[in-house]
């Protein structure tokens, strides 16, 4: 059945239910209506012509999980929080979906939900698709209305998560009781993971994969704080909760660089803990990591987590003790003069040799240099410093007082 154009302007002011039979009237097909989080808030008469998936969403009054894990891997929802055109869905028997069509009901940039209609009475048309666009401009008004008394939950929820992050709660009982009362589900066990990019709107063009594994997250700036579990499908397919974050990491900063190409996007997260008093603790791990990688963006242009920072994680503490103590290396500073008379760069030659762990063929390599020139320098720096490069404890000293020289300092100084 065609719709007049402007035929949804009778139903301004009706409810939800009778939008829902309205729309599948027009289609003569099974339709439900859901909120952002696929909680169902609506449906029409089905008959005898609803699937598994629908009844179980009926039933549960929220879109099973293996569905909503299906449509994400497929790209399902990708699509409908990319465009507002109507998305037609093939059959997916495994998780009993049969054949549907769906379009996301934004205000603006914002998602508030979604209509689906099941294809099974008689098969879509183009007149189909200019129906679901004028219901899903009608029903805006509907979610928004709803989505105020959704918004002030999630205040609730992420309040409560930055005191969890700000360790304001010493007690895990207290904790446990507090999830409770906002209906809020913290996975266990979780790392505490941070995204910075100046990229716009972040929080908004990450909420479709924060929504798929439902995270809780905040945002700080240019930052935003998730906690994150180790989603079933994920369990399933053998990952370790590490292995997960990475990967969310390595998907999260990939869509964004697609997207806003010249920004730069870091992801970096703490190590792995049960109890709830300890997400303060996986969180300043978290924004060590970052500290680190803004400190020295080479060394660690491949390290995430806190466990990986080696030495890299004592270098801040041991800067601020060096400088109380007004210790300076004298053998470097005494190099580093002796390059400045002569135009020389064997203090860069030594901290390659040293980042190399010793190994002459890969330093010569990264200094375009032959390795007989290699081994010359290498001699003349400790003719005149001093030491002996073969002589571990010298070259650890070495190693550290260089790292912490470039604290402080300006990039490119």
């Amino acid at each position: 059945m065609a719709a007049d154009k402007g035929y949804f302007d009778q139903f301004q002011h009706a409810d939800i239910d009778e939008l829902a039979d309205a729309i599948g009237e027009l289609l003569e097909n099974p339709i439900t209506i859901e909120d952002v989080d696929h909680k169902l808030i609506a449906y029409s008469s089905h008959g005898e012509s609803t699937d598994h998936a629908r009844w179980s969403t009926i039933m549960g009054r929220r879109v099973p999980e293996r569905v909503l894990t299906r449509l994400w891997k497929d790209g399902v929802f990708q699509l409908l929080w990319t465009h507002d055109y109507p998305v037609h869905v093939p059959a997916k028997d495994e998780v009993g979906l049969g054949n549907r069509v769906a379009i996301a009901i934004r205000k603006g940039a914002d998602v508030l939900g979604y209509i689906w209609a099941q294809e099974v009475n008689r098969p879509f048309t183009p007149e189909d698709d200019e129906i679901l666009r004028q219901a899903a401009r009608v029903a805006v008004s509907r979610l928004l209305e709803r989505q105020g008394k959704r918004r002030a939950e999630d205040q609730r929820r992420k309040e409560f998560f930055w005191e969890l992050l700000l360790g304001n709660h010493s007690s895990e009982t207290a904790i446990r009781r507090k999830q409770e009362s906002l209906q809020l589900h913290l996975p266990n066990p979780y790392i505490v993971c941070i995204i910075e990019s100046a990229a716009p709107r972040l929080e908004q063009f990450l909420y479709p994969l924060l929504q798929r594994d439902k995270m809780l997250w905040v945002a700080d700036g240019t930052q935003m704080v998730i906690l994150v579990g180790l989603p079933a499908v994920a369990a399933s397919e053998g990952m370790s909760l590490p292995q997960y974050v990475e990967h969310f990491l390595s998907e999260s900063a990939g869509k964004v660089q697609e997207r806003f190409r010249e920004e730069q996007t870091l992801g970096v997260y703490g190590r792995m803990y049960h109890m709830f008093t300890d997400v303060a603790r996986s969180y300043r791990e978290a924004l060590q990591v970052l500290q680190v990688k803004r400190l020295f963006p080479d060394e660690t242009r491949n390290v995430r987590g806190y466990s990986e920072l080696g030495i890299y994680r004592f270098l801040p503490q041991l800067k601020k003790w060096a400088d109380a103590e007004g210790y300076e290396n004298e053998r470097l500073i005494r190099l580093k003069q002796y390059d400045d008379e002569n135009q020389t760069n064997l203090l860069l030659t030594l901290e390659t040799f040293l980042d190399t762990v010793g190994k002459v063929n890969i330093t010569s390599r990264k200094l375009h240099i032959h390795i007989n020139t290699l081994s010359y320098r290498l001699r003349r720096i400790e003719e005149i410093i001093g030491v002996d490069l073969d002589d571990a404890n010298q070259r650890t000293s070495l190693y550290l007082d260089l790292k912490m020289a470039k604290i402080g300092k300006e990039p490119g100084k």
